[in-house]
């Protein structure tokens, strides 16, 4: 071979060594650039979470709190209990309907017209 065929051949080969180093860096700064990205995009979401965690568990604390005071509240034992007072106050209503229809309207009105008879002399004496 001849030396311009090698100095040519040389001269392709690092061009493209030269070429391809230059390709390399890219990849090397696109993926440094990818490597931040995700290492930030880790930290946003780890803080995010750190942040939200406290609130996470003093809410789940509270519900467990309810949820046990729920259980020692004895709910059935409570509606039943409501149960039965509405069912008496209805039987005390029920006899007090049953009073006043059995009272006489006609009888009361005469005994407060007698009073009134009675009454009204004596409202002239004190001059009224």
């Amino acid at each position: 071979m001849s030396e311009d065929m090698k100095t040519g051949k040389t001269d392709t080969t690092e061009k493209i060594l030269k070429d391809q180093l230059a390709v390399m860096r890219q990849q090397l700064r696109l993926t440094r650039i990818l490597a931040a990205a995700a290492s930030l995009t880790a930290a946003v979401i780890l803080v995010a979470v750190l942040m939200i965690l406290p609130f996470a568990v003093r809410s789940l604390r509270q519900a467990d709190q309810v949820l046990s005071g729920l259980q020692k509240a004895d709910l059935p034992g409570m509606v039943e209990n409501i149960n039965n007072l509405t069912k008496g106050s209805q039987e005390e209503i029920n006899k007090t309907v049953d009073k006043l229809n059995r009272l006489d309207v006609e009888s009361l009105n005469k005994a407060i017209q007698n009073l009134e008879d009675a009454t009204r002399p004596l409202a002239g004496l004190f001059g009224s």
